[in-house]
């Protein structure tokens, strides 16, 4: 997976939360430093997926929202026990 996509949803996991997205914490999310999570979130702004506010804000747009949810697994279907019949008589 792309740091690109880690940061996506590292700051939707922050956006759940309601925290922040600055730099340091996305960076210890996606396991990489603030300098490669800036330069992901400067590409990621660019692509309309983020938009920066003030120094080290960053917020997801509704384009980046979409693409973060579509990048988390598919949860598996739940199992729906099966009918059997009865062995009464």
């Amino acid at each position: 997976m792309s740091i690109d996509a880690k940061v996506l949803r590292a700051m939707l996991r922050l956006a759940r939360r309601r925290e922040a997205a600055a730099d340091d914490a996305v960076a210890v999310r996606v396991g990489g430093t603030a300098s490669q999570v800036r330069a992901s979130m400067r590409r990621l702004r660019a692509g309309g997926l983020v938009e920066i506010r003030g120094t080290c804000e960053a917020r997801l747009t509704m384009s980046g929202l979409a693409v973060a949810i579509a990048l988390l697994p598919a949860a598996h279907p739940a199992r729906i026990p099966s009918r059997r019949a009865s062995r009464a008589a």
